[in-house]
């Protein structure tokens, strides 16, 4: 399903009046950085730069950059960085079409969602880790560090997914991506996605 520009807009102008972080993705890239919409000029969706110095100058070579507002997503070939701020142009941007067709819950921290994974290794270990979001496809959970254990292709034969309002559920998935995701604060985590790969 497409959605309209006045329709981002409106999202967009949201989201400003929440103060809801939106998602920059840069196209190649395995990072994202969450930012603080600032406002909206004739020509531009402004952010919060919030984009490590180290790394901004391979960021900004990226052909193409996606923007995410709730389940919106807007995409533009360019990217403008102007000290605290960043211009994403919008006289040439592209509305991409919404894609998920399962609904998608995005938990809180205070949610107290959880996933625990038995370590397909040893068989014996469990893995806490922080429920992000979870549809009826798959879920992420956020980790610290990407380690060997969290790569693409990994298979977890148990997954306990803990919703404290909805009970558990057990499933099985592939990790299908691992995103590090960089906050405005500087400080980083993974994003790790899993598909499901059974039948509840």
């Amino acid at each position: 399903m497409h959605i309209s520009k006045e329709a981002f807009a409106a999202a967009f102008a949201d989201a400003i009046k929440t103060k809801q972080p939106l998602l920059l993705s840069p196209k190649g890239k395995s990072v994202s950085f969450l930012c603080s919409p600032v406002g909206m000029i004739d020509d531009a969706i402004i952010f919060k730069n919030s984009i490590p110095i180290d790394i901004l100058p391979e960021v900004v070579t990226s052909t193409e950059f996606t923007v995410a507002c709730r389940d919106y997503q807007v995409v533009s070939a360019a990217l403008f960085a102007h000290g605290t701020e960043i211009r994403f142009p919008t006289h040439h941007i592209s509305l991409l079409p919404q894609s998920r067709t399962d609904e998608r819950l995005v938990f809180a921290a205070d949610d107290n969602a959880e996933v625990v994974i038995v370590h397909p290794f040893d068989g014996g270990t469990v893995l806490r880790r922080r429920l992000y979001d979870l549809s009826k496809g798959g879920l992420s959970f956020r980790a610290s560090t990407q380690t060997r254990l969290m790569q693409p292709g990994r298979i977890f034969a148990k997954m306990e997914i803990i919703q404290p309002s909805k009970g558990n559920e057990v499933r099985s998935g592939r990790i299908v991506y691992i995103k590090q995701i960089f906050e405005e604060n500087g400080q980083s985590y993974h994003q790790v996605g899993v598909q499901f790969i059974n039948t509840p």
